[in-house]
């Protein structure tokens, strides 16, 4: 009754202060989240908000499906391995750039050769790094060199590697390095793009906005912009986001809460629709010792973690509809994953064993990160004390976050990872634990399997790799798998737009009724 009645009051004080900014009327759709996005550029900010902007203002070069999940031409218009390791692809012809510049097979190169570079510090290297150079041939082909076979390589060409004009990055601005000088912050350069959308105005940690590209391209598989105008708005509070939902001025929100999804299903200008989605909750565990000898290096100690947590009742009564128990660190969906692992009951009783096996009979004191669902992860932190590990929560935006994963600065985190929507479990256990800097288990064995893995061909022995991978990082949890996030979805019944299971919003195939 309290959540009802603070939403209510939240909706009259917004409904008597605000005019409706969004909607059919004006041909804006508008969106929000409570996060705070740094840079426009998916390169350089790896959050899903900014990938949904990504996939609406830019194209990459080749697309697939977000409903049947089948690979089709975009700015590439076919494509063949010449050999194991060299990907040829013929460019489309006619596409512009939004600034109006021509695309062309140097576009490719440059975006490619820049972005793969060891030093130009693109946030999610795993799609990049299998590139060892980008050739062009003529305006219109382009071969793409690999350091080793590639099996995954058309799905790390999808939306998530968008093509930018030659010179892109060269004008951005000087910034202080680590080591006392400088480098250049690509982040900060307004990607220029060729998709349906282009983006007119971006204010850093508050909107970005696009509007219709008159001049998209025939025969994209994205098809024409329907909407006129498409606004990303940060609002951090939830009971804000519903108010403004309710009163027009916004349109669509996400992770709405089941109490909340009940209350806005009975508004009759609101569709509340749930899906699953390949975004993984879990707990990264200092297993390596980068910040020290602490307790997480035990393996007694982990297990203890595991079995504190009751991860069906999280998915089930809090996460809600469309969640799952996460069984293994990878998306079910993903080429590759292995569920069959071991798995950790709920049992306070066998953790506190565990605990005092490992020295810690009256529990230990850490410091806890996270960044995203606080309600989750006050859960979580409940489960934990109710064993003896009591902890300092460091709630911060993702932005805040991310310099302490990088400096060896978290000994415990609750964090999340979508895969950057990409079906292949390169793409989720690959990324973390080889080596890499979100790799706390430092588990050579591991590393040394998911490597060969990402680079051979024959698909009986790479999910047999994978397979042995995911084994040990559950026989020895070396991360703790949670959840799987499902997705309510609640927005202005005059807009449809396909719901699909990967966590994208697809703003671009959106219209209004």
């Amino acid at each position: 009754m309290r959540l009802r009645t603070a939403f209510c009051a939240t909706a009259l004080a917004v409904a008597a202060s605000s005019p409706a900014l969004a909607g059919k009327d004006d041909d804006t759709f508008t969106w929000s989240t409570s996060t705070e996005i740094g840079t426009a550029d998916i390169y350089y900010g790896n959050l899903r908000e900014v990938l949904i902007n990504a996939y609406a203002m830019c194209d990459s070069l080749v697309y697939r499906d977000p409903k049947t999940n089948e690979y089709e031409p975009l700015l590439a218009t076919s494509w063949n391995w010449t050999d194991d390791k060299t990907l040829e692809l013929k460019l489309r012809e006619g596409v512009k750039f939004h600034d109006g510049t021509d695309f062309d097979a140097e576009d490719v190169a440059y975006t490619l050769n820049t972005v793969a570079a060891p030093g130009s510090d693109m946030q999610f290297r795993l799609i990049v790094d299998w590139i060892d150079n980008v050739e062009v041939v003529d305006p219109q082909t382009v071969r793409i060199h690999a350091k080793a076979p590639t099996p995954a390589a058309l799905e790390y060409l999808t939306g998530t590697m968008p093509i930018y004009p030659s010179g892109h990055y060269d004008g951005a601005p000087e910034v202080p390095a680590a080591d006392g000088k400088t480098r250049k912050d690509y982040g900060a350069v307004q990607p220029v793009c060729t998709g349906p959308y282009k983006m007119t105005d971006f204010q850093a940690g508050q909107s970005l906005t696009l509007e219709k590209n008159p001049e998209y391209f025939d025969g994209s598989p994205k098809g024409k912009p329907q909407i006129g105008k498409i606004v990303f708005r940060t609002i951090k509070d939830t009971e804000t986001q519903i108010a403004e939902l309710m009163t027009g001025g916004i349109d669509w929100m996400w992770g709405v809460a089941p109490e909340n999804a009940d209350l806005l299903s009975q508004a009759p200008n609101i569709d509340v629709v749930s899906a699953a989605t390949m975004r993984m909750s879990f707990l990264a565990l200092d297993a390596g010792g980068r910040t020290g000898d602490t307790p997480f290096k035990k393996e007694k100690v982990r297990q203890a973690i595991a079995h504190a947590i009751d991860r069906e009742s999280l998915s089930k009564n809090l996460v809600g509809a469309g969640s799952a128990v996460l069984k293994s660190f990878c998306a079910p969906v993903q080429a590759g994953c292995d569920t069959d692992v071991k798995q950790y009951d709920y049992d306070p009783d066998e953790a506190k064993k565990l605990l005092a096996e490992a020295g810690y009979p009256d529990g230990f004191k850490t410091t806890f990160y996270a960044y995203r669902d606080r309600p989750y992860t006050e859960a979580v932190l409940n489960y934990l004390r109710a064993v003896g590990i009591q902890t300092d929560l460091q709630f911060l935006q993702w932005g805040a976050l991310r310099p302490h994963i990088v400096g060896d600065d978290t000994p415990i985190a609750q964090l999340t990872w979508g895969s950057n929507g990409m079906l292949d479990v390169s793409a989720s256990t690959s990324h973390y634990f080889e080596f890499g800097p979100d790799d706390y288990a430092r588990d050579p064995q591991v590393r040394d399997w998911l490597v060969k893995a990402d680079s051979t061909t024959d698909k009986a022995e790479r999910k047999d790799l994978y397979s042995k991978a995911l084994n040990r990082i559950a026989d020895q949890a070396l991360y703790i798998p949670l959840f799987l996030y499902g997705r309510t979805y609640a927005y202005n019944s005059d807009f449809t737009y396909p719901v699909t299971d990967d966590e994208m919003a697809h703003f671009y195939l959106g219209e209004w009724k």
